[in-house]
């Protein structure tokens, strides 16, 4: 399905962030203010496509809004990072408890069909820092979706806000070889017997989370994109 141009503008505005190309400051808050007019002169895009992208980015969680000081890209820090990762691991074994002895076909499918693509994956996309973030929320969401919809929903604006600390250009996260050990723990959740590989799903995050948060204490304070 072609995306709409509010999808298009949200890829341009998180891609541009994610390498750079969009210089932020932070304001007196410590945040780093993101507005239309910025976005509009230095992007090129229009004042429409423009919001329509922020308003996206927001729903995704990706950013934040509040009305006295509208969209906004929260600074990384050690306790946000902590906090995040726990929830991560907290939900990811929420959603394996309720495993089912087998996922249902279009799941399985799905996941099967993105295995495949990303093993096809041209070599540029591994470049491109707003493709592999797409990729890994497909992945998991996917498999969330398939154990528990209603679940899932509430686990998107964590992956969105985990995935700005793993597209963080000074963490160096390599979603290459992490997918590499990924594969086949996703194969054997879509096999006969899920539960064998749920513990490994488990272990895969929690080594996911480690990495980060090791690469993530050198930063000196306030270091962002």
């Amino acid at each position: 399905m072609k995306p709409t141009k509010a999808q298009e503008a949200m890829a341009h505005i998180w891609g541009a962030i994610l390498t750079r190309q969009l210089t932020v400051t932070p304001n007196a808050h410590g945040h780093y203010s993101l507005t239309v007019a910025t976005l509009c002169e230095h992007l090129d895009l229009t004042t429409a496509t423009a919001r329509d992208g922020l308003h996206l980015l927001a729903m995704a969680g990706r950013i934040s809004y509040q009305p006295h000081l509208g969209y906004q890209l929260m600074p990384l820090s050690q306790p946000d990072w902590q906090s995040l990762a726990a929830g991560i691991q907290a939900m990811v074994g929420a959603f394996m408890d309720r495993l089912p002895p087998r996922l249902d076909e279009p799941t399985s499918l799905t996941l099967l069909g993105l295995l495949h693509g990303l093993q096809h994956l041209p070599a540029k996309d591994y470049r491109d820092l707003a493709a592999l973030a797409h990729w890994h929320q497909q992945l998991h969401y996917t498999l969330f979706a398939g154990i528990n919809p209603y679940l899932a929903d509430a686990i998107q604006p964590l992956v969105a806000q985990h995935l700005r600390y793993l597209t963080h250009p000074d963490i160096g996260f390599e979603f290459a070889s992490s997918w590499q050990r990924l594969m086949p723990v996703l194969r054997g959740l879509v096999s006969a017997r899920p539960q064998a590989h749920s513990h490994a799903y488990q272990h895969y995050w929690l080594g996911l989370n480690t990495a980060v948060g090791e690469r993530l204490s050198t930063f000196t304070s306030g270091q962002f994109l």
